[in-house]
């Protein structure tokens, strides 16, 4: 499937085209693989926030992790320079630049002889989806506020995926000087202020212990989104207990995160997640944290 979207995808990657640090061919037929997989979860109702964590779509789900992992991918020095160079280019909205593009390509019906056109479009829908919702996670990040009144990363999900339904078919946007990504991503920050101050609310109600066990589970969040992939996904799986999540066997993990773990050995891992415990003992300098910057690290101080 070729076609505006993956054009616009293709076009928007921060590597020149050609590069052998990016197969366009296979970004190409995995964005395929999405597009059926979305579209047909949106012909069936599925919210796309539902639908990213639904095993029957297997391609979407890995693609929503994967492209929150590949956050924190430690980038090699020339690439990390092109990244940091358009980021200081585009300023502080620069990004949401490729989210109007895509909101515009969800919005067209397509020429009605396209057989390609509604995977075109689910799969604009998608990528605007995840857009808002990285650069909404991107924002909440910046403090342990969030995650230490209760909130999860699928709370942003379900706001992303609910403004957008708002919003990509609101007459506003024909609106030449309306801009869809800058609409969408204010309005998903009202939303997350609004569920924000709901949960501080039903906070003050509860006891001393839980917001203690919140405030204790949001710092380990923000010490693992420090660490070198590898180590925070190992390591949060070991701390599961504490993250109030699901432990999982190395083996499945490894398969649920390719990202981070794809081609280490089950020693490997045992000895990573060993010193891991034993680092995070220590003061913050003797942590396994990233040697080279990653997405997170650069898009971070515009995330707000």
């Amino acid at each position: 499937m070729h076609g505006p979207v993956t054009e616009a995808v293709s076009n928007a990657l921060p590597v020149p085209l050609g590069h052998d640090l990016v197969d366009l061919r296979e970004v190409q037929a995995e964005l395929e693989r999405v597009a059926e997989e979305a579209r047909l979860a949106l012909d069936q109702g599925l919210p796309l926030s539902t639908a990213v964590a639904d095993p029957r779509f297997p391609a979407l789900v890995r693609f929503h992790q994967d492209l929150r992992d590949s956050l924190f991918v430690e980038l090699p020095g020339e690439l990390a320079g092109w990244v940091e160079q358009g980021v200081a280019q585009a300023g502080p909205d620069g990004a949401l630049g490729f989210v109007d593009a895509l909101a515009s390509l969800a919005r067209q019906a397509g020429p009605a002889h396209d057989p390609t056109a509604p995977l075109q479009r689910a799969l604009a829908e998608l990528l605007v989806f995840e857009a808002l919702r990285l650069r909404l996670l991107l924002a909440v990040w910046r403090s342990e506020d969030f995650e230490r009144l209760g909130g999860e990363e699928s709370d942003i999900d379900e706001i992303a995926c609910e403004e957008i339904a708002i919003l990509l078919d609101d007459p506003a946007l024909s609106d030449g000087r309306v801009r869809p990504g800058a609409l969408m991503y204010a309005a998903a920050q009202v939303s997350v202020a609004r569920e924000a101050a709901e949960r501080a609310e039903a906070l003050r109600r509860s006891s001393d212990d839980v917001r203690e066990r919140l405030l204790m589970r949001a710092r380990l969040r923000a010490a693992l989104r420090e660490l070198r992939l590898p180590e925070s996904v190992l390591l949060g799986n070991a701390l599961s207990t504490l993250l109030d999540e699901p432990r999982l066997e190395l083996p499945e993990l490894q398969e649920a995160r390719p990202v981070a773990l794809d081609g280490m050995s089950r020693q490997a891992m045992d000895q990573r997640v060993s010193r891991g415990r034993r680092a995070l003992a220590q003061p913050r300098e003797g942590w396994p944290r990233r040697r080279t910057a990653a997405l997170f690290d650069l898009l971070r101080p515009v995330g707000g």
